[in-house]
């Protein structure tokens, strides 16, 4: 099963998943991307934290290219169509 990795920017900073995610594919990789975001945005809704506008998320394979890039409003920034 192919391996992706879900990294997060806040526009400044980035976090690095260095683990990943062992997943059937493309979509399924894309989908948990939207998962992660939903559960990230979840657990920042404490009032210090009410803008989201500069954050997002990069999901790549195990060579590093890029399956999808999403804003936290969960629009697609970059999406890969010849993966």
């Amino acid at each position: 099963m192919p391996r992706y990795y879900f990294h997060f920017s806040d526009g400044k900073r980035q976090f690095t998943d260095a683990v990943g995610f062992e997943l059937g594919g493309i979509a399924a990789a894309r989908m948990h991307a939207k998962q992660q975001v939903h559960e990230i945005k979840a657990a920042m809704c404490h009032p210090q934290i009410q803008d989201l506008s500069g954050w997002s998320l990069t999901a790549v394979d195990a060579d590093g290219r890029t399956v999808c890039d999403l804003d936290f409003s969960l629009r697609p920034l970059r999406v890969r169509e010849d993966l």
